[in-house]
């Protein structure tokens, strides 16, 4: 729980976990219009995604995600 604003964020995690997961296996259009958007900017070179079909690509598009990650900028800690 988040000492100064009092979320629980373990808890929004999971519910947020839970709804993207149930829209995926349902093939909801909004869940994969959400992974769709987040492709093109976490994998803006490939052709599949995190939630792409060719699974062989998956741990490569990892590794490149983590990198570009690593490399991103941190946003100060005073922001609300």
């Amino acid at each position: 729980m988040g000492t100064n604003t009092g979320i629980n964020y373990g808890k929004d995690f999971n519910e947020y976990l839970e709804i993207l997961l149930t829209g995926l296996r349902k093939k909801k259009r909004s869940i994969l219009n959400v992974f769709r958007q987040w492709n093109r900017v976490i994998f803006p070179n490939s052709d599949s995604g995190m939630a792409g079909h060719e699974q062989d690509a998956g741990a490569g598009n990892l590794k490149r995600a983590m990198r570009m990650l690593e490399d991103d900028e941190d946003e100060p800690e005073d922001l609300p």
